[in-house]
């Protein structure tokens, strides 16, 4: 397998964070494109691709099908669209492509348990998983003896999928919707490293699935699953962002249709306008906060809203609270999950200051 690397378009230029690049997963005869390891360089070409893809006007290829259940789930990495695992009747993990025309076709993934759709997928990682779901093997049922308690009538643990169905990479890749979905139920292990499976609806067809392999399925860390910076909002849809430092109000205004930036009245270069954009963009995850120890009391050190210039966009607030001495806590619109160098945030507000 080879990775085919993708970048992140922010202000109409090509940018790439080098703390977490964006990669997609394609068959061995794809072109591997050259990794960009500095964070956040502007290269300053493909602006008119970027704009195109990320066009309020833009549409989705296609319209949303009713998935139908497989019989014999089939599918290649390119072709999954959503997969959520429940383990002994709770839900642990759903990741799933939600195709948005405000978003860049890469960040239509989303990871909407433990986290939410402000979350940005790392796809180089996703890809990793779907490869290691595309080996598991429903075409040829074994045979089970009767007497044997296989597990699956009452099992409580299962991996959903729903994927385009082909087999043919370049089609799935192109088609935005998944028309097949199954349910995978897991049951009892056969005490010969496997472990006992069924297609929902088709229980009476058993397979044997690599009790390991299902092991390190379930055994899934999310952040690991994750681009490490805590939301990623193209400029071609922000209208207005709001800074509040203490106090002190700050705005920056833009209209990157006309060209036009502005730092609170003053307008002035675009250089200037996306040096600042792109450090409040480039504070990184650091890691997740431990749930017993997050508390968001007075006010935050650091709070930055980017209202969109369209209300079908989602307005985005980040606040940066005091979490530890090493660490601050990173909120986004009332969610609370990781935390950024404390360190990170100070040199933002430094940028801030000394740019307006």
């Amino acid at each position: 397998m080879q990775n085919w690397k993708k970048k992140i378009m922010i202000l109409g230029l090509a940018v790439s964070l080098g703390a977490g690049s964006l990669y997609g997963c394609e068959n061995a005869q794809e072109e591997e494109h050259t990794e960009n390891t500095e964070g956040l360089e502007e290269t300053g070409k493909n602006a008119d691709e970027t704009t195109e893809e990320t066009s309020e006007d833009s549409s989705l290829s296609e319209e949303k099908p009713e998935t139908v259940q497989a019989e014999h789930p089939q599918f290649v990495s390119d072709g999954i669209r959503k997969v959520v695992l429940v383990e002994n009747g709770e839900e642990i993990f759903k990741l799933s492509n939600e195709p948005a025309g405000y978003k860049m076709d890469f960040d239509y993934w989303e990871i909407l348990n433990p986290y939410d759709e402000t979350v940005t997928v790392n796809t180089e990682t996703m890809y990793e998983l779907f490869d290691v779901l595309c080996g598991l093997d429903f075409q040829a049922p074994v045979a089970v003896d009767a007497e044997m308690d296989t597990g699956i009538a009452d099992s409580t643990t299962s991996i959903t999928l729903d994927f385009v169905d082909t087999m043919d990479s370049t089609k799935a890749k192109q088609t935005d919707y998944a028309d097949k979905t199954a349910t995978i139920l897991l049951g009892n292990e056969d005490g010969a490293g496997n472990r006992f499976a069924a297609v929902e609806g088709y229980e009476d067809q058993i397979y044997k699935l690599s009790a390991s392999t299902i092991d390190s399925i379930f055994g899934l860390d999310p952040f690991y699953y994750i681009l490490k910076i805590p939301v990623l909002i193209n400029i071609e849809t922000v209208e207005r962002i709001d800074i509040q430092v203490g106090e002190k109000s700050y705005e920056m205004q833009v209209d990157a249709a006309k060209g036009e930036y502005r730092l609170g009245k003053k307008e002035v270069e675009k250089a200037k306008f996306t040096t600042l954009y792109q450090e409040i963009c480039g504070i990184m995850l650091a890691d997740e906060a431990e749930k017993e120890k997050i508390t968001k009391e007075g006010d935050p050190e650091l709070e930055i809203t980017f209202h969109r210039n369209s209300e079908k966009y989602p307005k985005i607030q980040m606040s940066y609270y005091m979490y530890d001495e090493t660490y601050d806590l990173v909120d986004v619109n009332g969610n609370s999950y990781f935390l950024v160098k404390a360190e990170d945030v100070e040199n933002l507000i430094k940028s801030v200051k000394k740019t307006f």
